[in-house]
């Protein structure tokens, strides 16, 4: 929001430098975004009165003027304006003055003829687009004053940040409070009494929907005369940005900007029956705009109407139907509190956003809405004619009792670490438009004005207190008190240790909306009858793309890869970490899943991908693309950082994956992640043209069997003894069955025991594959002899036989 400092000085006096106003508006809450200085653009320039006009000897379309810039001054200056005349005041550009759009005034000749100066237009100073003419300026401007000060525009603009709690400083008065809480001036408030009034003018208001509209007030003023506003109005309203349009609709813009109270202004005589009715729009009501737009309305929005259509959009916008125009004799004004919940819905769902909409949104003062009526009221039969009639209808179905809060200085010091007096509290209080009065010996009750609807707790007092003594006053102390030491928090933990571990890979974080679209269970070929399929409806999405809550991470990696595929990025090594939302019923395949209240489950997840290439591209890490044992072994890695030992792995038909290229982690039979190469048909529908690798994890399932205790084993004194295993089975059965044998039958004996040969073909038959294994067999108690590795080697062997059909490879 704007404001001017001129403006602010109406309704309270200082004498801060801009800066220092700065500095502490911004120390009690409202930030200081921007300083401008409106009349500095246009130094140098000055009133001048054209005191004679003659043609130009060697140009047709040019004059020279003789100007008037005061102190006896008269300046030669060669003008081609159409609207030059002799007694008009226009700004004269003096020589050395640099406008707004970049050109700097120098003596020159034109056309044989010294000129000493420019007459100039509103665009050539940067105040508006027109260049018609020449600027004109009222006769009773003194030549040679400053055009900014004669235009009230040696001013300065502030540009506050209001934060959406503080919709009482969406207002002059409102920022006026704040500085009499600061400098403790007192406020001059403009008053509307000692009106005069006419004849009653028959009219009314009926609230259909008071849960909308808690307060309606409206009052009649006849006989106006709509005409452009005065120019000091019209200054003040472009000082913050607000256009001009009649001296009716600016008044109301006006007082908008004065007490944050937005108003409408009706001709009431287009209004049927002369009367308001204040109602839910019907179901696919159609209503025009001021914006002369047509839109389609709904039930859950709120309408001013007449006896028989609505008229304007309430808290947003007017009709274009009942709007005020030249021809407009008698007005119905409009001041109101709306429910900010329905202006905010009714604003976003037609895309409207107006000055009256961000105030109505954010709660403005149902205390201000007749005090904000009767000073337009004023202001308008001061500036277009017109009676007041008699009466104001207020109606106030959602009146309620004041906020009243109980204080406890104690409570105060004890919370900011000061040493206030109570006085001192109650001072500031006061100041800041609260009313504070003796409860008992230790407390004040403190009642909150209407304008302040963010304060409703005891501590909200004590920040208001705090902000407006000084932070930079509350004295610095350090806690007291043991400090805890903190539980383990395994769940923490196993985050942290699968973070690192990810980026020691290689693999960069991604960070994605929790939102997908419907299409993206099709994309990744989830199972028809797959739960995660049924994934929660968002009521008001971002857009038809993000309606749904995730089920799963994998779409939105997926499309992470397409981006940057799409931007010519092909090492795509990325990961995520989230939660995914389940409906209840189908959410419990993480052991720890705490369900929510919402029937909606938020189990935490880990996934990645792999796609394009791996490597650095260089010497000796040249690209390469990425294959199967690379996720593999970060999956195993992963695992291994988080103390997962106990697992198997087992292939599934998930669709997603490519059949016999994916594997599914298992842990007591329960499935806890699963990884490995996209199916070809993923990848088409993202339009990716190589292969890609998946993981997705349940973190939750990991945390509830992650061990991260380490126990110091010496070296064995001991040697180990290795022997290699070359077995004949048959092809379909996995690798890592006849680990499982071995391990079995030599039990502590063996150390450990590894794969490091497949191979198929002559002289193996075929339907049959070769397996080739290196034994270590080690006891941590004696040395263990040929012999009696021989005989714990031939029931490694005699086994694999039984029960594989496994036979020696000669």
């Amino acid at each position: 929001m704007n404001v001017t400092l001129n403006w602010l000085k109406t309704y309270i006096n200082f004498a801060l430098a801009p800066s220092e106003l700065a500095e502490r508006l911004t120390m009690l809450g409202i930030e200081v975004e921007s300083i401008k200085h409106l009349g500095a653009e246009l130094a140098g320039v000055v009133v001048g009165k054209v005191n004679a006009v003659t043609s130009h000897p060697n140009a047709d379309k040019l004059v020279v003027c003789q100007v008037d810039v005061g102190e006896a001054a008269e300046l030669q200056i060669v003008c081609g304006a159409p609207n030059v005349q002799e007694g008009m005041q226009a700004p004269v550009a003096t020589i050395g003055t640099a406008l707004p759009n970049g050109l700097t005034i120098k003596r020159a000749k034109l056309r044989g003829t010294e000129s000493h100066g420019m007459l100039c237009s509103e665009k050539e100073l940067g105040i508006s687009d027109d260049a018609a003419g020449l600027m004109e300026l009222p006769a009773d401007f003194a030549a040679g004053t400053p055009l900014a000060e004669a235009l009230g525009l040696d001013d300065v603009v502030m540009q506050l940040e209001i934060t959406p709690n503080r919709a009482d400083c969406l207002s002059l008065i409102g920022v006026a409070r704040e500085i009499r809480a600061d400098t403790g001036n007192p406020l001059k408030l403009p008053s509307s009494k000692g009106l005069s009034y006419g004849e009653r003018i028959p009219t009314s208001v009926t609230i259909d929907a008071p849960e909308f509209c808690p307060r309606y007030a409206a009052r009649v003023i006849q006989g106006i005369q709509v005409g452009p506003s005065p120019e000091w109005l019209q200054r003040r309203l472009k000082s913050v940005g607000v256009g001009v349009i009649n001296n009716i609709v600016d008044v109301t813009n006006f007082v908008l900007m004065e007490y944050g109270q937005p108003l409408h202004a009706f001709d009431y005589h287009k209004l049927a029956e002369n009367r308001i009715v204040v109602r839910r729009a019907a179901e696919g009501e159609l209503l025009t705009t001021l914006d002369e737009i047509e839109r389609e309305l709904t039930s859950d929005m709120l309408v001013i109407a007449d006896a028989e259509k609505p008229v304007a959009l309430a808290g947003i916008m007017g009709g274009y139907d009942s709007e005020i125009t030249a021809e407009t004799r008698d007005v119905l004004l409009e001041s109101a509190y709306f429910n900010p919940a329905s202006v905010r819905a009714t604003s976003k769902a037609l895309g409207i956003h107006t000055e009256a909409s961000y105030r109505f949104e954010r709660g403005t003062d149902p205390g201000a809405v007749i005090a904000a009526l009767e000073r337009a009221a004023h202001l308008i039969t001061e500036l277009a004619g017109g009676t007041i009639c008699e009466g104001v209808v207020d109606v106030y179905p959602g009146e309620t009792p004041l906020c009243q809060i109980q204080l406890r200085p104690a409570r105060v010091n004890f919370i900011l670490g000061t040493a206030m007096e109570a006085t001192e509290m109650v001072e500031i209080l006061t100041r800041l438009g609260f009313h504070v009065a003796p409860a008992d010996a230790d407390t004040y009750q403190v009642t909150v004005p209407t304008f302040r609807a963010d304060v409703t707790r005891e501590i909200d007092l004590i920040e208001e207190l705090a902000r407006v003594y000084g932070y930079d006053n509350i004295p610095t102390t350090l806690p007291k008190g043991d400090i805890p030491i903190p539980e383990p928090d395994v769940k923490t933990e196993v985050r942290q240790r699968v973070k690192r571990f990810l980026l020691a890979s290689g693999m960069m974080e991604a960070v994605n909306y929790s939102f997908c679209a419907p299409s993206c269970f099709d994309k990744i070929r989830m199972h028809e009858k797959d739960a995660r399929r049924e994934a929660v409806q968002l009521r008001n999405p971002l857009s038809p793309e993000m309606s749904l809550l995730r089920t799963t991470l994998l779409p939105s990696l997926l499309e992470n890869a397409q981006h940057n595929h799409n931007h010519q990025i092909d090492t795509i090594a990325l990961f995520e970490m989230s939660t995914v939302f389940l409906v209840e019923e189908t959410s419990g395949d993480s052991p720890d899943r705490e369900v929510s209240p919402t029937g909606v489950g938020e189990p935490e997840r880990v996934a990645g991908i792999l796609a394009g290439h791996v490597g650095g591209g260089m010497y000796k890490n040249p690209y390469r693309a990425p294959d199967f044992f690379d996720i593999k072994g970060i999956v195993e890695g992963m695992l291994e950082v988080c103390g997962v030992t106990d697992y198997t792995l087992a292939r599934t038909d998930e669709p997603t994956f490519h059949p016999g290229r994916n594997a599914a982690v298992l842990l007591s039979d329960e499935r806890v992640g699963i990884f490995g190469e996209a199916h070809p048909a993923v990848l088409e529908n993202y339009d990716l043209p190589y292969k890609a690798y998946l993981f997705e994890f349940d973190l939750g399932a990991l945390s509830a069997v992650a061990t991260f205790s380490k126990r110091f084993e010496p070296i064995s004194i001991y040697p180990k003894v290795q022997r290699d295993l070359a077995i004949v089975l048959d092809a379909d059965i996995p690798a890592d069955k006849p680990l499982a044998l071995i391990y079995a039958t030599g039990g502590e004996l063996v150390e450990s025991a590894r794969l490091f040969d497949v191979y198929v073909g002559e002289p193996v038959p075929a339907g049959k594959k070769s397996l080739a294994y290196t034994i270590a067999y080690h006891s941590a108690t004696e040395t263990l002899t040929d012999k009696a590795v021989n005989r714990l080697h031939e029931r490694v062997v005699a086994r694999l036989n039984r029960e594989l059909g496994a036979e020696l490879r000669m």
